[in-house]
């Protein structure tokens, strides 16, 4: 496994061999008041997490960082930085590693059907009173075993350049404020969904059923088509979806 080659100095990054969570070490340098872009990097975590408090597998082949952003757009508009965060991803991986991923509903990306990366974001404000919002992603750029419960559902995309990857993903979200004024990254983010079309599984941590994955909104929403022929929207966070099983 080749070491990563960081980006230049116009951007701050912290590197730790080891962390308990990226998420949780950015999050107490933006409570602290640290500028925009601050960026923990770790080779590997001890405790990773992801949406719904679910753990996230962190060998050190792998990409792990948590970056500050200091957001000048709305509260109500908080909800779409995860979704921007997985275009910011897509694109990086498709301009360094020449790969095309998918995204799933919401904060997943895809490659040859395995999941290769996960995105957690949490928000909060400094002591100061300042808004800041930490983006947490973690990509499998390499190809180490997995644990079993893992097997045949996470997977890894090949990585040349740790380096200029982490940097392409930064570059995408500097220009976090000006996306979501534009919205044009959500076209892109609708066109590359995940299971359009396709039956799939869907649970809310409580109740579980199958629908129909018609894509999503205008407004970032996953549609569903249930049994019974009625399309429910759901906001981020509400669910989460996967493959349903074939008969």
């Amino acid at each position: 496994m080749r070491p990563i080659s960081f980006p230049s100095s116009d951007m701050k990054i912290v590197h730790y061999p080891v962390l308990e969570s990226t998420n949780l070490t950015a999050a107490a340098a933006a409570k602290e008041g640290c500028e925009a872009l601050y960026t923990v990097v770790a080779d590997r975590q001890t405790a990773g997490r992801g949406r719904l408090d679910r753990k996230f597998f962190s060998p050190p082949s792998g990409l792990y960082f948590s970056t500050v952003l200091r957001p000048g757009f709305p509260a109500e508009k908080y909800g779409l930085v995860t979704p921007f965060a997985a275009v910011a991803v897509y694109r990086a991986l498709k301009k360094v590693c020449h790969v095309h991923a998918k995204i799933k509903w919401v904060n997943d990306l895809l490659y040859n059907g395995k999941k290769i990366c996960g995105i957690l974001s949490v928000s909060g404000t400094d002591l100061s009173g300042k808004p800041y919002i930490v983006v947490g992603i973690g990509i499998n750029t390499g190809d180490a075993a997995f644990p079993a419960e893992l097997e045949g559902i996470a997977g890894h995309v090949p990585c040349k350049d740790r380096g200029a990857l982490l940097r392409a993903v930064l570059e995408e979200l500097a220009g976090c404020d000006a996306a979501l004024d534009d919205g044009g990254w959500l076209t892109e983010y609708r066109e590359n969904t995940a299971f359009i079309g396709e039956r799939v599984t869907f649970s809310d941590g409580k109740n579980t059923g199958e629908a129909i994955c018609l894509g999503v909104s205008e407004t970032g929403a996953l549609r569903l088509l249930s049994k019974d022929g009625t399309v429910a929207e759901y906001a981020f966070g509400e669910i989460s979806v996967k493959p349903a099983q074939k008969n």
